[in-house]
C-alpha cells in the first residue's frame, strides 16, 4: 500500500506538471501575449482555413469566416463544409455568433485591433496573424502543428513547399545578374504596389525580380502613374482579387510607354492566397510568366496535383481562374 501509494503521488505530480506544461505561449502581429491551453478543441478560422486539409482536424472547428464557403480547395476537401457555421468575415466579425459557439481559440487577421479587444473583453481567446513573408508565414504554420499537436503534418507541408521553392530558386540563380528583370505586383488599384513589406515581394525576389518598390518599408502604398512610368518596369502582376483585369492595363493609353505594357508582359495572378501551401503554386506561376524559357519542362498542373496529394490529400482539380 505504501509503495502504491507513492507510485500515486508520482504519477499525480508527472501528469499535473505535464499539464501545467501544456500552454502554448504566442506572440501574436499586434504584440499581444496570448497563453492558449492545450488541446485546443473548438476553433474559428477567419484566416489560414486552407491550412484545414493539412492538418486534418476538421472535427475541431468551430466556425468560419463565409469566405470558406467559396474557397475552391476547402469545397474539394470538405463538400460538406456548409454544416460548419459561419461567424461573418475577419473584417466584418458576428461577435455574437462567435461567442454563442464557445471556442477556446479565434484565429484571425491583425486589421481590426479594436475588434479583437472587444473580443478579448468578452473572453475570447483571439490571435492575430498577418504573415509578411514567407518565414512568418511558416512561423504560423509551426503554431498551428503545435496548437493541434499536429507538427509532423506542418512539417511534411513546410519541406513539401520548400522542395518547389528550391526548384525555383535553382533556376532563377543560374541567370546572370544583368538578365534580372524589374517587376510591380499591383493591388487593388493599378497604382497600389507591393513594397519591402510582405509575401509579394519575397515572390518576386525569389523569381529573380527587381521590386522598385522594395526599399519602401511597408506593405503597400498607393504611387503616382508618374513614378511608376520612371521604374518602367518589365513585368507587371496584378492581384487576382483586384477589380480590373490585366486588359485594363495593357489598353490604357495612359500606360503605354512602360515597358511591360509595350510587350504585352501584364499579368493577373490566380487566386491562389499567398497564406497557404497553395503559394508555392503561385510562386511557379509567376516563375513561368517571368522566364518561361527556363520553366516550359515544368507542367503546372502536375506539380499542383503533387502538392494536393501530399499536403491535401486530394488530387487537383483546377478551378475557373478570372
Amino acid at each position: 500500500m505504501r509503495h502504491l501509494l507513492i507510485f500515486l503521488l508520482l504519477f499525480w505530480g508527472i501528469t499535473t506538471a505535464a499539464s501545467e506544461a501544456a500552454v502554448v505561449s504566442y506572440t501574436d502581429k499586434l504584440g499581444r501575449s496570448v497563453e492558449i491551453p492545450l488541446p485546443v478543441q473548438r476553433v474559428v478560422f477567419f484566416q489560414l482555413y486552407e491550412m484545414l486539409p493539412s492538418l486534418d482536424v476538421w472535427e475541431r472547428v468551430a466556425g468560419v469566416s463565409s469566405y470558406v464557403y467559396r474557397d475552391d480547395l476547402i469545397r474539394a476537401a470538405k463538400p460538406d463544409i456548409e454544416k460548419i457555421p459561419s461567424v461573418g468575415t475577419g473584417s466584418d466579425i458576428n461577435i455574437e455568433a462567435v461567442m454563442q459557439l464557445k471556442p477556446d481559440l479565434v484565429l484571425t487577421w491583425a486589421w481590426k485591433p479594436e475588434t479583437i479587444r472587444f473580443m478579448e473583453e468578452k473572453g475570447l481567446k483571439v490571435i492575430a496573424v498577418y504573415p509578411e513573408s514567407i518565414a512568418e508565414l511558416y512561423e504560423v504554420m509551426h503554431l498551428l502543428g503545435r496548437l493541434f499537436e499536429r507538427e509532423d503534418a506542418m512539417q511534411t507541408t513546410i519541406a513539401e513547399m520548400e522542395t518547389t521553392f528550391s526548384l525555383i530558386r535553382e533556376r532563377i540563380g543560374k541567370q546572370p545578374a544583368r538578365d534580372k528583370r524589374k517587376m510591380l505586383f499591383l493591388g487593388g488599384q493599378p497604382n497600389l504596389v507591393s513594397c519591402a513589406l510582405g509575401i509579394n515581394n519575397d515572390l518576386l525576389t525569389m523569381i529573380g525580380g527587381i521590386n522598385p518598390a522594395g526599399d519602401i518599408r511597408e506593405r503597400s502604398t498607393l504611387l503616382s502613374l508618374e513614378q511608376i512610368v520612371v521604374w518602367n518596369p518589365e513585368i507587371i502582376f496584378i492581384w487576382a482579387n483586384a477589380g480590373y483585369s490585366a486588359k485594363d492595363i495593357l489598353e490604357n493609353p495612359q500606360w503605354r510607354n512602360i515597358r511591360a505594357v509595350r510587350e504585352g508582359r501584364v499579368y493577373k495572378t490566380p487566386n491562389w492566397t499567398s497564406w497557404s501551401p497553395r503559394l508555392t503554386m503561385l510562386a511557379l506561376w509567376m516563375a513561368k510568366q517571368a522566364y518561361p524559357e527556363d520553366f516550359k519542362d515544368i507542367e503546372l498542373a502536375a506539380m499542383a496535383d503533387r502538392l494536393y496529394r501530399r499536403v491535401f490529400h486530394i488530387p487537383y482539380q483546377p478551378a475557373v481562374q478570372p
